[in-house]
């Protein structure tokens, strides 16, 4: 995935590479969490560390990219403009994951506002996949994973509007510990699922 950033989105879009460093984490740990804090994505294997949580049971070579520091780097100008990216990447070495995450740290009662800022952090990643889904080299990238997903992550725990009349106390997301699958037809056309994650709910990576 850093040669498709560096070199084939660069090519696509006619850009100048950025000069960036420590944009990319590498791990193979069995369970993980992604912060991000001050445009630095930080991985840390302590729980209650970070708010994206994964379990990496058989410990697969994993690369989280800084996906917003990436495209931030960039000197063009017109090229950034009004271009919305999330967060991350996470990419896989083998055949299996390419996530794109992004990350939320808020605690909202009121459910108009809530469904504000799950709408802004759909539009960041349905946004960043078209970005990417462009260069040909990342799409041909994409179809050769076998889970691809789009991923909502908020620190903070809550239940997703249209499951909350069956929420007590805001419980739900203890029942459904691997995330909520939602529905999302337009991140759907690119081959992608959209999933969101409050609270402890960690995504399982296996082989």
């Amino acid at each position: 995935m850093e040669d498709l950033l560096m070199n084939s989105l660069i090519s696509h879009y006619n850009l100048t590479a950025p000069t960036i460093t420590n944009w990319f984490i590498q791990t193979t740990a069995t369970y993980f969490e992604i912060e991000d804090t001050n445009a630095e994505i930080s991985l840390d294997v302590t729980k209650g560390s970070g708010t994206g949580k994964f379990k990496n049971q058989d410990a697969l070579n994993i690369r989280v990219f800084n996906y917003d520091k990436f495209i931030t780097s960039i000197p063009n100008e017109p090229f950034k403009h009004c271009r919305k990216r999330c967060d991350f990447l996470l990419d896989s070495r083998n055949h299996r994951y390419l996530i794109l995450g992004e990350i939320k740290d808020r605690r909202i009662l009121d459910e108009n506002a809530r469904e504000n800022v799950r709408m802004i952090a759909k539009n960041q990643l349905l946004s960043s996949l078209k970005t990417l889904l462009e260069v040909p080299e990342i799409d041909s990238h994409s179809t050769h994973k076998d889970i691809k997903r789009c991923c909502y992550f908020n620190k903070q725990s809550s239940s997703p509007a249209t499951l909350t009349a069956t929420t007590a106390f805001n419980r739900l997301p203890n029942f459904y510990t691997d995330g909520f699958q939602m529905s999302n037809p337009e991140i759907e056309a690119y081959g992608f699922d959209f999933y969101e994650y409050t609270g402890e709910q960690t995504m399982t990576l296996m082989n």
